[in-house]
């Protein structure tokens, strides 16, 4: 994306600026233009119930607004390289294809369907500057074409949808040769608009309007400073979210692969509303903003792992349940499984990994501002942690356990500024930089698209019994 310059002052730089803001806008408006265009026949409102009497009503299970709507807005795509010369007919080729199964090499696949130990090399070193067979897995799939008169024409090597590696030759006769290259099929790349209620979770929601679990976690990583979607999700909020659906088209058919970046969200419960738009802010360096140009991110999490419950709250004075006296409990307790993963809260240096005394073993994190996060009781430690490493935000540094003095699997999360122990759930911390007033326009622009587009008629409640 283009971005004005922001440190000459010249006239012609100003201009440059206010071009590249124009192109931005013209940009947005375009996508704001395709998205909003009148429904076709393949592209109809999926369900537009009334809203039920709210005495009666009853949580929706979901409800989906508008139809998941494909707007081609670009592609991305790494070709196979042109051979020099036309490659026989498939119809004059013997073609022999598999998969990899567990505990099999790539050689014993190919032999055991009659190729000879000599084309096996062949392929073997010709593919050596793009891959290394030594990481196959089970399930890589592979095609090799041969010539009438059984010379090797082309192989294929697919390690996934997306990761895929070609030998071909090249030339004829004495002046033949292969070449390796790893390519990727066509993808496309689609604004989507997707948009409901929450019953039980936002996983399940998104996952019964057709979307997988990764799109869902993408959107409560955005929120991840605002909202505690591991404890703060109930049934009738409302979230809507337009992101960009990648599919792969090959040989005519198309698969989906799944959500790419979220380009706007906005989760409403009843607390508040939050609303967080993508914008390049320049260098290639992206991230997501409040409607007023302010950094969704801030210096801490709102949590420092996904937990079930919160079994003990920061206080002044607490009944040990091990020691059955009245102390400090200068910390929130997280009742979560033994094993989960418990990260950083904040970017930081680790100052302390080890056992604790009652803490049992326990990481400190050293934050800017003076700031000390605590995580206790843990079962064991990442490898590769070690004090003075750096760590950044929602890096792992622990898994939950009980060792020390505890009753049960928890984490023990504390803060301390300058020495002093703080509630972590009353800490205010600083956001990030925001939106820089050159850079404005053109984000109010894309803010202003964006929304049309993430919300264009009020959301209507789909009940049970309105026929779901």
């Amino acid at each position: 994306m283009s971005t004005p310059h922001r440190h000459d002052p010249s006239a012609l730089a100003d201009a440059t600026g206010w071009i590249a803001v124009a192109f931005g806008l013209l940009f947005a408006a375009f996508v704001a233009a395709q998205l909003l265009a009148g429904p076709s026949s393949a592209d109809a409102t999926v369900a537009a119930h009334e809203k039920a009497p709210t005495s009666e009503a009853k949580p929706a299970t979901v409800a989906f607004v508008t139809a998941a709507r494909d707007i081609p807005v670009y592609q991305t795509a790494m070709a196979a390289p042109a051979t020099a010369t036309r490659a026989p007919a498939l119809a004059e080729q013997q073609i022999t294809e598999g998969n990899l199964r567990r505990n099999q090499t790539l050689s014993a696949a190919l032999r055991g369907q009659g190729i000879s130990a000599g084309m096996v090399h062949t392929i073997a070193v010709g593919m050596s500057p793009v891959f290394d067979f030594r990481y196959s897995r089970p399930g890589d799939s592979f095609w090799l074409a041969r010539a009438a008169n059984g010379e090797l024409s082309e192989f294929r090597y697919s390690r996934s949808s997306i990761e895929r590696y070609a030998l071909r030759r090249i030339g004829s006769g004495d002046e033949a040769k292969f070449v390796a290259s790893a390519y990727q099929p066509k993808i496309d790349v689609r604004p989507t608009r997707l948009a409901g209620l929450v019953s039980s979770s936002l996983y399940e929601a998104m996952r019964q309007l057709g979307e997988d679990g990764e799109l869902a976690n993408d959107f409560a990583e955005i929120f991840a400073w605002d909202v505690d979607f591991s404890r703060g999700v109930r049934a009738g909020d409302e979230f809507s979210v337009l992101y960009e659906r990648r599919t792969l088209v090959e040989d005519g058919r198309e698969e989906y692969l799944g959500p790419g970046r979220i380009l706007a969200a906005r989760y409403i419960n009843a607390d508040d509303e939050h609303n967080a738009i993508y914008f390049d802010n320049g260098d290639d360096v992206g991230g997501y903003y409040r409607l007023d140009g302010s950094s969704v991110e801030r210096q801490f999490l709102r949590a420092p792992l996904n937990y079930r419950r919160i079994s003990s709250n920061f206080t002044s004075s607490r009944l040990h349940p091990i020691l059955k006296v009245r102390r400090p409990h200068p910390a929130i307790d997280y009742a979560a499984p033994t094993g989960t993963p418990v990260w950083s809260v904040a970017n930081g240096t680790v100052i302390f990994r080890g056992v604790l005394g009652g803490l049992g073993k326990t990481v400190k994190v050293r934050h800017a501002g003076g700031y000390v996060s605590f995580y206790a009781h843990l079962s064991r430690f990442p490898k590769g942690l070690n004090v003075g490493e750096r760590v950044g935000q929602k890096q792992v540094v622990g898994y939950v356990g009980s060792t020390g003095t505890a009753t049960g699997p928890h984490l023990d999360f504390r803060m301390q500024q300058h020495g002093k122990y703080l509630n972590p759930a009353s800490v205010q911390a600083p956001p990030g930089d925001p939106i820089t007033p050159q850079l404005m326009p053109e984000f109010l622009g894309m803010r202003d698209t964006y929304l049309d587009v993430l919300d264009p008629q009020p959301l209507r409640v789909l009940t049970q019994e309105a026929g779901l």
